[in-house]
């Protein structure tokens, strides 16, 4: 038969009430950092619901007592392999009311995760459980990873991306209200820490103040270094930022401080690392001394990420992986796509595709719901996304993996 009927036999073995109900179950197992097993619930989970469909499945751990679940729709070997992806940590409540409790109202499904990401997680299931149950044999696999922590700081995707794994494409599905995202700026943690003397503060000039060393510190970075980053452009992404969060130091108004520390973030385009930047860092504080002889300071990246590197990401945009999923888009959208949306965009967010392509260098982010939900009071998805999310997914796969003709 042709490729279109094959596809629309897979489609038909999905069902939207499925969707929704998955979604559903899937919302009301909590899995956060505020709970004893985080996200051991969802993954025993969705691990048993693939394996009562007979959909190959395994465990693995990525940190103890966390699992990553892989599952695969093993193909002929003879074509390309797509990875589905998505996390399956939230944040906490919160604020939210009856958070961990699924309800439907209006078109919509609200409840934590609803959007970030479990939407995603129960279209992507249900995409493989289409061919399980239709009987279409692709050439390459489809293959589907549910990982924890993205919430924190990713050791998920991190021990995905060093298992061995391996894929031609790889679609992530963070919230981009089904628009290809293609790119995201990476991000590092830094501290400058400058020393002082510290002296009664009635003699102030036998002292060091190094509350001041690190005003003349920071004066330089708002006059010269971000003028600078400004005059960088990516077409999709704008220019590299950096933000001074925190300064901390001394102990007592009377006292002159001996140390201080300020404590920021920068925003990396593609073609920046953490280590690129601390080296422009560096030459900040040369600068400063230039001018002041007796300034002192140093800076040094934070490991608040435990190790784990948070790099940009970055795919052509004429990709195949970007051509399908657009191509998918409009045959979904049943006429309702507006032409922005048929063009691959930049992400203002960090993604785990950035780790993914460590191993899979055509990686894009697309899934449904808008990331403006995301950690909301009010987070929801609405219903018909998951569907065609569901059907964009099922559909990249047929074109991407081969063999569905």
């Amino acid at each position: 038969m042709g490729q279109e009927r094959v596809i629309l036999a897979v489609l038909d073995a999905v069902s939207p009430d499925e969707i929704e109900s998955l979604l559903c179950r899937l919302i009301e197992i909590e899995g956060h950092q505020d709970v004893p097993d985080q996200e051991r619930g969802v993954a025993g989970y969705i691990a048993g619901w693939f394996r009562e469909l007979g959909i190959e499945c395994r465990l693995e751990e990525a940190e103890p007592n966390r699992l990553n679940v892989i599952a695969r729709i093993p193909g002929t070997g003879s074509g390309a392999a797509l990875l589905l992806n998505g996390h399956m940590d939230t944040v906490p409540g919160y604020g939210m009311e009856h958070a961990f409790k699924a309800s439907r109202r209006n078109g919509r499904i609200y409840g934590r995760g609803s959007a970030d990401m479990k939407g995603a997680l129960a279209a992507m299931m249900l995409a493989l459980a289409g061919f399980h149950r239709s009987g279409v044999r692709l050439d390459g696999d489809l293959l589907f990873a549910a990982t924890v922590g993205e919430e924190t700081y990713s050791p998920g995707a991190y021990h995905l991306a060093g298992s061995g794994i391996s894929a031609d494409y790889a679609i992530i599905g963070e919230p981009t209200g089904l628009r290809v995202g293609i790119a995201h700026k990476g991000v590092a943690w830094y501290e400058a820490e400058f020393p002082g003397l510290p002296v009664h503060g009635s003699v102030p000039e036998l002292g060091i103040n190094a509350i001041y060393r690190s005003s003349r510190w920071i004066s330089h970075i708002q006059d010269r270094y971000l003028p600078l980053l400004k005059q960088r452009k990516h077409p999709l992404l704008g220019s590299p930022t950096l933000n001074i969060g925190m300064i901390e130091g001394g102990t007592r108004p009377v006292i002159v401080p001996g140390r201080a520390v300020v404590k920021f973030e920068r925003r990396l385009l593609p073609g920046e690392s953490a280590e690129s930047a601390l080296r422009e860092l560096i030459a900040t504080l040369e600068e400063v001394k230039a001018d002041y002889p007796d300034f002192e300071g140093e800076v040094r990246i934070m490991d608040n990420f435990h190790g784990v590197p948070h790099a940009p990401m970055q795919t052509p945009p004429d990709s195949r992986l970007v051509a399908e999923l657009l191509k998918a888009y409009r045959s979904e959208s049943a006429g309702e796509a507006h032409a922005e949306a048929e063009t691959p965009i930049g992400l203002q967010f960090w993604t785990d595709g950035a780790l993914l392509q460590q191993f899979c260098a055509d990686t894009v982010v697309c899934g449904p719901g808008s990331i403006e939900q995301a950690h909301s009071d009010e987070e929801f998805i609405e219903t018909k996304q998951l569907l065609q999310a569901c059907r964009m997914y099922i559909r990249s796969a047929c074109a991407l993996c081969g063999g569905a003709s």
